[in-house]
């Protein structure tokens, strides 16, 4: 079937989307059920999906971590900036590099693997899942200064998120495979750190050039074409120079709706397709899981989650105490933090396809496990904390 990737295509879809009604009555996130649904029809199990299409299917996953990454983007628009105040920023930057430290620190010393490959699953633990945190409150009518505070955070820190996985990968890539003194450490940072700006740099630029472009855009069918356009162009031109996607795509959205005061209309256009993108992307995302890989992976996904909860839990203590947040944003933020999911994966599969070994296929399958955990019980222990923050009524 690899040689027919329109007949897989169409299993994919069709499959998710009546796969979608039990999911829905079971209560699973959706994004879980999609992975679930990617692992059962791969070809370690009933094969509908089979190895030869998962691998061209490369380019697609590329284009729809760019598009998640462009929506991130609309985050930082400085209206949104002005308005999350110091509390968040504080909250969601401690929250997000604390779990990064936990997690390199406590698998390198627990499992002894190279220091590069744990900074990646240090760096993937930094991310929350905004979806799950937002049905959460939606769906408990959560509201007070807790409820206020934990939106602010999900909207941003999956930014901070990619800019340390940016960082992890580009001196990942780097350190692969040599021998270590000063001077070749700090010449791969300078490397890194050059790799990220480039990105930052792309991003920037393609934004600049969409922007005084845009007033050719007539229609919302022109302005979906547009978008989508400049979109492939970032991605293709972060491969071709081996920049980061995720960074660059984000930049192009964070600068896009600084520039434009009618940059939302693109960003809606292009939410109106995103719900078949991301249903492929996580399908394929559960596809790729090895389950070879998975036994090995089972000691990585326990460590994972317990100093991911740590990470969170006290990074949301240390983050408001330096701005002396009220009590119940210092004892319970923490647990609203927990749900995992898109940003995670993505990262994940980037770092997949990047390594290209089974050090790649090891940092997936903690991902897809640690994610399903966390979706799983994420949203009650964010239930939890918006209960004891007053924020909803029993």
């Amino acid at each position: 079937m690899s040689g027919n990737p329109i007949l897989s295509l169409a299993i994919i879809f069709l499959l998710g989307f009546f796969s979608s009604r039990l999911i829905s009555r079971l209560k699973i996130p959706i994004i879980t059920g999609y992975v679930i649904l990617g692992v059962i029809i791969s070809p370690n199990f009933l094969n509908f999906v089979p190895a030869g299409f998962i691998e061209i299917a490369d380019f697609f996953s590329n284009f729809v971590l760019g598009v998640i990454a462009f929506n991130l983007g609309e985050s930082f628009s400085s209206k949104s900036i002005r308005n999350v105040g110091k509390v968040v920023t504080s909250i969601s930057l401690s929250a997000s590099l604390i779990p990064w430290f936990l997690v390199t620190l406590g698998l390198w010393i627990a499992m002894g693997d190279p220091f590069y490959i744990v900074l990646i699953l240090g760096a993937i633990s930094a991310a929350t899942a905004p979806a799950a945190t937002v049905a959460v409150v939606q769906e408990y009518k959560s509201k007070g200064r807790f409820t206020d505070i934990l939106l602010g955070i999900v909207a941003i820190d999956d930014a901070w998120a990619l800019i340390v996985f940016g960082l992890s990968l580009s001196l990942a890539k780097t350190f692969t495979g040599q021998e270590y003194n000063f001077a070749l450490v700090a010449n791969d940072l300078l490397k890194a750190i050059l790799e990220i700006a480039a990105s930052f740099a792309l991003g920037a630029f393609v934004a600049f050039i969409f922007s005084r472009l845009s007033y050719l855009v007539n229609t919302s069918r022109e302005r979906l074409i547009y978008v989508l356009g400049f979109l492939m162009l970032v991605v293709g031109v972060a491969l071709f120079l081996n920049l980061s996607v995720l960074l660059s795509c984000m930049v192009f959205g964070a600068v896009l709706v600084n520039l434009d005061k009618m940059s939302f209309q693109f960003f809606e256009s292009l939410r109106e397709i995103d719900s078949p993108l991301y249903l492929i992307f996580f399908v394929l995302a559960g596809a790729n899981l090895k389950l070879d890989v998975m036994g090995k992976a089972l000691a990585y996904i326990v460590i994972f989650v317990l100093l991911r909860f740590a990470g969170k839990v006290i990074g949301s203590i240390t983050g408001s105490a330096i701005v002396k947040a009220p009590e119940s944003i210092k004892k319970y933020m923490g647990l609203a933090l927990l749900p995992q999911a898109g940003i995670s994966l993505g990262c994940a599969l980037v770092a997949k396809n990047a390594l290209n070994n089974t050090w790649g296929d090891l940092i997936l399958s903690v991902t897809i496990g640690s994610t399903i955990i966390f979706e799983l019980f994420g949203p009650w222990i964010s239930r939890y904390a918006l209960l004891k923050a007053g924020d909803i009524k029993e």
